[in-house]
């Protein structure tokens, strides 16, 4: 059988040492087994070390305690301000990807095989006291459904051979972060707030994030037609041409309107400066809408709290008809 191919091997000090970096006089040992490796190099193989696969040892063991070690060693040189780290992660309001930097001393230290409630962990990185992140290494088994969803800690999910490449650059296939947001969302975010406060819109009624899980509302802005203001408008569950009345507490320029156009009454945004009725189709249908992509009403039954009303399908059907032949 052949030699096993090994990408690091641990010096006399225990540290983990590359094979293109190790050096010709230095014995190196299996950070899996522990027996003596052979460094081997060549014009045409990779520089890498071996061992008899004799000992017991397992090329998937082996990249799995790599791996870890890899990951406890990047993570103390952070701890002592010699290495950042990049963590790639998504915007949780766009879903777009981006990577954001640890900067050194982010973390205090580092443990190999901690238990965090009910589960060992294959490293974490310490803050203070703290767990700050829980990492899993991917070799055969990724975490499963049950793990994910009760490990109470942050975590990420890395593949063992993502690690062996670039111990310093964490690309997770699962993760359970803090909400992170790209540069752009966070300045929509922020400019959404601001609108909002300025005419006095209590932010506890709310979400700038467009996720319905997060409150009833979500904001966004929108220049009114008439004052050509900036003005706060919002998405709950109901809308488009929601004729019952959305959930209280409400944003103060949610109000009940009549729009002949549509030809009756319905809970609409108004503009918070000239009290203009905001078209509904404007804020949620067509493709520059604010709140395109958000779930819209069009049942003939909707349920809003509890309470079982009936729904405007057949009005919002018409009005779009009129929409259509106009555009």
């Amino acid at each position: 059988m052949e030699n096993l191919k090994i990408l690091y091997g641990l010096n006399e000090a225990g540290e983990l040492i590359s094979a293109e970096l190790a050096g010709k006089d230095t014995g190196y040992s299996c950070p899996c087994c522990g027996i003596k490796l052979v460094l081997r190099s060549g014009e045409v193989r990779v520089k890498h070390f071996a061992h008899p696969p004799s000992s017991g040892c397992s090329l998937e063991s082996v990249l799995h305690i790599t791996a870890k070690k890899l990951i406890r060693t990047t993570i103390d040189k952070n701890a002592k301000g010699e290495q950042e780290i990049s963590l790639e992660n998504h915007c949780q309001n766009c879903g777009v990807v981006f990577s954001i930097s640890l900067p050194m001393k982010t973390f205090s230290s580092a443990g190999l095989e901690v238990k965090v409630g009910d589960y060992i962990c294959d490293v974490v990185g310490y803050r203070g006291d703290s767990i700050g992140l829980a990492i899993e290494i991917l070799n055969t088994h990724e975490v499963d459904a049950i793990k994910a969803a009760n490990l109470q800690a942050f975590w990420v999910e890395l593949k063992a051979e993502d690690v062996l490449k670039n111990p310093e650059k964490w690309v997770p296939t699962q993760a359970n972060l803090k909400d992170s947001y790209c540069a752009g969302c966070k300045k929509h975010i922020n400019h959404v707030l601001e609108v909002a406060d300025k005419f006095g819109v209590d932010r506890s009624l709310y979400t700038p994030l467009k996720n319905p899980a997060k409150a009833t509302y979500i904001a966004d802005i929108e220049t009114c037609f008439k004052c050509k203001q900036e003005i706060p408008v919002f998405w709950w569950r109901g809308v488009p041409f929601c004729e019952v009345e959305p959930p209280n507490p409400k944003p103060k320029t949610i109000k009940f309107r009549n729009s002949k156009q549509y030809g009756g009454s319905y809970w609409a945004n108004t503009c918070a400066n000239c009290n203009m009725i905001q078209g509904d189709n404007y804020l949620y249908i067509f493709d520059n809408a604010p709140f395109k992509g958000l779930p819209l009403s069009t049942d003939a039954q909707a349920s809003q709290g509890g309470v079982r009303v009936a729904s405007s399908k057949s009005a919002v059907s018409e009005f779009m008809k009129v929409i259509n032949r106009n555009f």
